[in-house]
């Protein structure tokens, strides 16, 4: 590990943290994965584990077009599948409002960045409802939430990301995003913010401006404000 040297001298100013939320911020996939075996399921559909698997990071687009291919519903467009995917959503709502699954760390390092004077977004592709029952559950914090309702194509793509920066009208230089997935990365590498990823091996070893953490416990103030640390 590099001596740190400061934000200025670093050539960077760190003013955000933009976050994922599912996978990094709390654990929904299993309250998904449930639901959406079940619910497609109970209208005759024929769920695969692999379907299962491919929910996770979805689009709200693409997992409807999930549901039309177990053979719940006749197609991503029938009316019956915008009715499916929401009686899912809220399950997943209604769990997350109950016991929200939020991960170890979480509550610590919002409120650190929050006490200092840092804005949070938080960037995803699940609904607007669950994600303000985290928002709150993490003491309202987030000064935007980006969410799948917000009708941006999903990540890999720039939109979400390129989304949170504009709302907060700041260069990507300012911010630091913060992502568990290879999808997420990608979405938040395309807009030149530099990347924090939580858990697994890293997903593109030769990218500098990715770094790998254990977990949230790791992350802390000053490795989030300082561009050199962990290279």
């Amino acid at each position: 590990m590099t001596t740190p040297t400061s934000p200025a001298a670093a050539g960077r100013y760190v003013r955000a943290v933009l976050w994922d939320m599912d996978g990094t911020l709390m654990n929904s996939q299993p309250l998904w994965d449930e639901s959406f075996r079940r619910r497609c399921e109970q209208r005759g559909g024929s769920v695969t584990d692999e379907q299962v698997v491919s929910i996770a990071g979805a689009s709200i687009a693409r997992t409807c077009e999930i549901i039309a291919a177990t053979g719940a519903t006749d197609s991503p467009h029938d009316p019956a599948t915008t009715e499916l995917f929401a009686l899912i959503a809220a399950d997943v709502a209604n769990a997350v409002r109950t016991e929200p699954p939020i991960v170890p760390g979480a509550p610590r390092i919002t409120s650190m960045l929050a006490e200092i004077g840092l804005a949070q977004v938080i960037v995803t592709q699940s609904p607007r409802r669950i994600v303000e029952s985290v928002a709150h559950a993490l003491g309202d914090v987030f000064v935007e939430l980006v969410t799948g309702d917000d009708g941006l194509p999903g990540k890999p793509a720039p939109a979400p990301y390129a989304t949170a920066i504009e709302l907060l009208d700041l260069e990507p230089a300012e911010c630091v995003a913060v992502e568990d997935s290879a999808t997420g990365a990608a979405s938040a590498r395309s807009n030149d913010l530099r990347v924090i990823q939580v858990g697994g091996t890293k997903h593109f070893p030769g990218d500098p401006g990715l770094i790998v953490v254990d977990g949230l416990t790791s992350i802390t103030p000053h490795l989030l404000l300082w561009d050199d640390v962990g290279r």
